[in-house]
């Protein structure tokens, strides 16, 4: 009698249309929301992974401490996918099992997120602001996957118009990742070159993980560049750089937004040269202590104060996508579900930077971009600079 009494009071309350009583959503309880996010933190690009991860921390102890999201706090959960693609995916594969993760924010790489890119979406769970900005998380477009970056491409592209426009320079070389990075970012150079109807002069390519670029800056020096793209991380902008400057090499020397970061300035210097004069394409103004916006004052203080260090660029972008997160969480209501918050998210309209004054942010039903422009720094007394608004349109 007892079990035809519960399915009876099973059935009643299906009919009511509250069968959520009986089985929650995936990563979310009355008191917390399941985030998680796989970072490089003890691979290559660990300099990233390492900050990313703090700023991720950071905007979620800060939303925590004054309430959490309609009264639910958000729990991290972090793992290190060493920036190799099949510990990405056996940590992804973990989280999604294990941990059952609501959303994921700020996955780390071009290989490493996009080898579990299609793992997520296929399981129907939101992605968003993945540390790269390869095309692919956003093209074809796909539901459960939104950029937020500014792409490589479209970066790669504002470069060549901004040196060929404003400088009057048409002789470009490229050295570049062998991996979907560095493709992306070549492609994007190349085509708008056509668009100048001009073709690059020399192209040099690394396999991921190299720490010696003589060969390739001595090449193209001999083929008389007068821009030399760099599609490169830290360790590697760091490198062509000095081989730039052991060869006593006048040249124009661009990067994109991985390598816009102080840990670049601070190996050059500790090399033993300067970085001055060196261009970065990035999305915000850089995060001094000093800076002349408030917003960033504070939060570099918060963040000495709650972490013993200045933060980075890399910063932002986990700070960033949590704040997004949030807020589109927020506006769903009590009644979060994964396609609620992607509804949301489509229709929330343009994301403002508060904090960092960087570029606008929107995600369409149609488009999940994000950004479109960025903005060119260049390294003048061993700091950022912000000099142009860049935009390849």
């Amino acid at each position: 009698m007892r079990k035809v009494f519960l399915l009876g009071v099973l059935v009643f309350l299906l009919g009511l249309g509250i069968s959520g009583w009986v089985q929650a959503e995936e990563g979310v309880t009355d008191t917390e929301i399941v985030i998680g996010s796989h970072q490089d933190l003890s691979g290559p690009i660990a300099g990233w992974g390492t900050q990313v991860k703090l700023g991720l921390e950071m905007r979620a102890r800060e939303i925590n401490e004054a309430g959490g999201i309609n009264g639910r706090k958000i729990r991290l959960v972090i793992e290190d996918n060493a920036y190799d693609p099949k510990k990405a995916i056996m940590v992804t594969n973990k989280m999604i099992t294990r941990d059952q993760v609501f959303a994921f924010v700020g996955n780390m790489g071009s290989p490493t997120a996009g080898a579990t890119k299609p793992i997520i979406s296929g399981k129907k769970i939101p992605q968003m602001f993945p540390l790269t900005a390869a095309s692919l998380f956003f093209d074809p477009y796909d539901r459960y996957s939104f950029g937020g970056w500014t792409p490589y491409y479209d970066q790669a592209r504002s470069i060549v118009k901004y040196f060929v426009e404003k400088k009057g320079l048409t002789k470009f070389g490229l050295l570049y990742q062998d991996d979907e990075m560095g493709d992306i970012m070549k492609k994007g150079m190349e085509d708008q070159l056509a668009v100048h109807k001009l073709k690059p002069i020399a192209e040099e390519s690394y396999k991921r993980g190299d720490t010696v670029f003589s060969t390739q800056i001595a090449k193209l020096k001999k083929a008389d560049v007068q821009v030399v793209v760099l599609a490169t991380v830290i360790r590697e902008t760091v490198g062509a750089l000095k081989e730039i400057k052991q060869l006593n090499w006048n040249v124009e020397a661009v990067g994109m937004s991985p390598a816009y970061m102080h840990m670049v300035l601070d190996l050059c210097l500790k090399s033993g040269f300067s970085p001055n004069g060196f261009y970065a394409t990035g999305q915000t103004p850089y995060i001094y202590p000093d800076s002349p916006i408030a917003s960033i004052r504070a939060f570099c203080k918060k963040h000495k104060e709650w972490f013993g260090k200045d933060p980075d660029i890399p910063t932002i972008a986990g700070y960033t996508g949590v704040d997004f997160f949030a807020k589109v969480a927020t506006k769903v209501g009590k009644n979060l579900t994964r396609e609620r918050w992607i509804d949301a998210a489509e229709n929330y309209g343009v994301y403002k930077d508060e904090h960092f004054g960087g570029t606008d942010i929107r995600f369409t039903p149609t488009n999940h971009q994000g950004s479109f422009n960025a903005i060119l720094t260049q390294v003048q007394n061993n700091k950022f600079v912000r000099i142009a608004d860049l935009s390849y349109k």
